[in-house]
């Protein structure tokens, strides 16, 4: 992953160069952003460019040189001054070294995978924390010398998914800074790390993707047509990720469900049947990554309620071809406490990436929901 290859990200882009141009290289980074905007891509392409051997600078930007040694490992993440930390499976193993044979298999898997496209998520199956154990090793490792020239850089992924036990032996690593070392968490939830962590680091927000990036990102990794990428940009809200999960979907069909699922839960007395069936048909099994896309749609949907509900008709929103059903939605439950709506969702959505059943999440998640409108008293109103 080099800078040309980022999408999007010209100002964290410049603001990384500059750091590296000017040697003044912070021990620490914190990117902030969603995991599909981008925050993996550019700390790949800093640590590809401090490790390159005959870099190509101009006054205002500097690259890797891509034909170098070091250039080579570093694309295929076999330079052993880039490392990457990312959540381990539940189980006994608290270090890489202590994973079953199909573990490391899908770890390799996940990490060929990054340096193929590095906004493919590496995220292994039933894998919530980094441990303890993972950052004892990495304190130990970089107390060692480098085998190597250059800058070791030290990638943590989801760097919010680290155990408190882990955040705090973190916490002393980056008290004790080694000389040609920079240590780069990603996060796209920096209110659940430590703040004495955030504050010994240098922070970066890396926004959201614009719609067109996003286009032109399907269409060059020739993922679909024009026109479904078009279609799909604005649902995914700037994650590039989410755009490509979207499209193993038929994504107007996962919306309607979504939809079905608020009708349900605020049907009136007996709605405790039909609840259940729309969240079994929703679940689709255990399909968490299907349970997450019709909890991000539904997301969607509600918000341009509200924001219908406070701008009136007209209002600008992403869901254009709902418009009339937003609109008697909004004039039914426009006084609903819509914040309230949107954190049950959210929280939804973490409990998913904590492996919590799928059926229970949504049922719980659309009970809440159901509990937030009955306040409007008009629990009898559904959105159809």
């Amino acid at each position: 992953m080099t800078w040309k290859t980022i999408i999007g990200q010209t100002r964290v882009q410049k603001m990384l160069q500059r750091c590296i141009l000017d040697n003044r290289i912070p021990h620490a980074l914190l990117l902030t952003g969603q995991e599909g905007a981008g925050t993996v891509a550019l700390a790949l392409a800093f640590a590809r460019t401090v490790n390159c051997e005959s870099p190509v600078s101009t006054a205002s930007t500097i690259a890797p040189c891509e034909t170098c040694h070091a250039c080579v490992q570093g694309a295929s993440l076999q330079h052993p001054n880039i490392r990457v930390v990312a959540s381990l499976p539940s189980g006994k193993a608290d270090t890489e070294d202590e994973l079953k044979d199909d573990v490391i298999a899908e770890l390799r898997d996940a990490i060929q995978a990054l340096a193929i496209d590095a906004y493919n998520p590496v995220r292994l199956a039933n894998a919530t924390q980094i441990r303890i154990g993972q950052i004892r090793e990495l304190k130990r490792s970089l107390s060692l010398s480098a085998v190597q020239g250059g800058r070791r850089v030290v990638i943590i992924l989801n760097a919010e998914e680290m155990t408190i036990e882990a955040a705090n032996a973190f916490l002393k690593t980056l008290e004790e800074p080694h000389d040609d070392v920079t240590l780069i968490l990603t996060t796209s939830r920096p209110e659940r790390l430590l703040q004495t962590i955030v504050s010994r680091c240098q922070e970066l927000i890396v926004p959201p993707l614009d719609d067109d990036d996003i286009i032109k990102a399907l269409l060059d990794r020739s993922l679909c047509t024009v026109d479904e990428a078009t279609i799909i940009a604005p649902f995914a809200q700037g994650n590039l990720q989410k755009a490509i999960d979207y499209l193993s979907e038929d994504i107007r069909a996962l919306r309607e469900t979504a939809v079905n699922l608020l009708r349900a839960a605020l049907k009136g007395k007996d709605f405790r049947n039909g609840l259940m069936d729309a969240v079994e048909e929703a679940a689709d099994g255990r399909n968490k990554a299907r349970a997450d896309a019709i909890l991000s749609l539904l997301a969607l949907w509600l918000r341009d309620a509200h924001v219908i509900a406070m701008a009136g008709e007209g209002a600008p929103i992403i869901n254009i071809d709902h418009r009339a059903a937003l609109e008697r939605f909004a004039a039914a439950f426009g006084q609903a406490d819509f914040p309230a709506v949107l954190a049950a969702v959210e929280q939804a959505s973490r409990h998913l990436a904590r492996n919590v059943s799928v059926q229970l999440v949504l049922s719980t998640a659309m009970l809440e929901i159901r509990r937030v409108f009955a306040a409007t008293r008009i629990t009898d109103r559904t959105t159809s």
